[in-house]
């Protein structure tokens, strides 16, 4: 096993145990109790009705320890409303259906808009940033905020109980927490983080230096992770990118906003296995091929500002990376017994190289969406109306 503590000064956590699980969740049930759960399930209206979404429904009615549910819904109509409180109906719990194409909803950010803050029109960490406010409005106590996805095929209960522990569990003194898990089913997925971001942060540090976000971010096993829980105070303070770059933007927050003492990340389950995103070579404007770009554009900008002497040379530098990367991914692949397409993950790199040079020619910094304490700031009652605009559904 590897070493609980990283150079970055952050801990990770390890599923040792996986028969531990029915007594970690009767202490979830115990410590809950004080601190109360909310779970974030940020969702396209495209995962209504499959699989994997009534999977995790049917898992978490079971959660007894989750206080409250909030849904962020994405490009549904009005008309689609009933069907998604259908699918959610199973909760027993409070559930809040946050649907962020509401009028009301557009006329707060509109509001927002004009006291000087940044908007966006959509995107997962917009999505992301709605339910935050409405995990907050009205919840004075101190608590946890649990962060998923609605497309897990393989979900377990254990997966949002064992991000939250670590939290809960306050002699630890953690306040955020990163999943990780192996990207894995009769072959390696992951392409996003094992052929651009990991072999990117490399050469970001070879041609930059040890900067301590690069340290930082090197530290988490799975930096592109959509699962992580932070305390409430927190969850007041981060500033959000709005696009795919969500997750390397808020681990840039959690760095500006705590020690790494405070910083955890743990082992959520053996494999995990969701919706395979496209790679769209000859499209930017989809699948990974604009994951790819966002991700990078948000990395290349959290770690300088937009101004980097380097630029010219970054993309040069990962792809001489990219050769050890493909390598140790076949070495992988055989060690374990996996189908392994070679061409595919070269395929891959070709289409990730072709986004970072996308990125690397628009160095501007991607806008960030205001923390809910510069909202409340901005405009007093922000997180009441959004409160009213889930009531009202409109």
């Amino acid at each position: 096993m590897s070493s609980l503590s990283h150079p970055a000064g952050i801990t990770t956590l390890h599923r040792l145990s996986p028969e531990a699980w029915p007594a970690l969740e009767k202490s979830l049930e115990n410590m809950s109790r004080d601190c109360p759960v909310t779970l974030i399930l940020p969702c396209h209206v495209r995962e209504l009705g499959t699989e994997a979404l009534a999977g995790i429904v049917q898992e978490l009615a079971g959660a007894a320890w989750v206080k409250r549910i909030v849904i962020g819904l994405d490009g549904a109509e009005h008309h689609e409303l009933a069907s998604a409180r259908e699918c959610f109906a199973a909760l027993p719990r409070e559930t809040s259906l946050l649907w962020t194409g509401a009028p009301a909803v557009r006329e707060l950010e509109a509001q927002l808009q004009a006291a000087g803050l940044t908007m966006a029109p959509s995107g997962k960490g917009r999505n992301v940033w709605l339910c935050a406010g409405l995990a907050l409005a009205g919840n004075q106590k101190p608590g946890v905020v649990a962060i998923h996805d609605c497309d897990i095929k393989n979900y377990s209960r254990e997966l949002p109980g064992r991000l939250c522990h670590p939290l809960l569990d306050q002699q630890w003194g953690f306040r955020f927490n990163k999943g990780f898990y192996s990207r894995h089913s009769d072959r390696l997925h992951g392409r996003l983080q094992r052929l651009l971001v990991r072999p990117l942060l490399r050469a970001m540090e070879l041609r930059a230096g040890p900067l301590p976000m690069l340290q930082f971010l090197s530290a988490f096993r799975y930096p592109l992770a959509g699962e992580s829980a932070m305390d409430t105070a927190l969850l007041r303070k981060v500033n959000l990118p709005s696009t795919w770059g969500l997750e390397i933007g808020l681990l840039e927050e959690v760095r500006r906003q705590l020690s790494p003492r405070s910083v955890c990340q743990t082992e959520l389950c053996a494999a995990y296995d969701h919706k395979h995103h496209e790679l769209s070579p000859e499209d930017p404007g989809s699948g990974l091929h604009r994951m790819a770009r966002e991700v990078s554009a948000t990395l290349l900008a959290t770690v300088s500002g937009g101004t980097y002497p380097w630029r010219e040379q970054i993309v040069e530098t990962w792809q001489e990376l990219t050769a050890d990367a493909l390598r140790h991914a076949a070495a992988e692949a055989s060690l374990n017994g996996l189908s392994h397409f070679i061409e595919q993950e070269s395929l891959a790199v070709l289409t990730f190289g072709k986004a970072l040079q996308a990125a690397v020619e628009e160095p501007a910094p991607p806008s960030l969406l205001p923390s809910w304490d510069a909202a409340e700031r901005a405009l007093p009652g922000v997180l009441q109306q959004l409160e009213q605009a889930v009531l009202t559904g409109s």
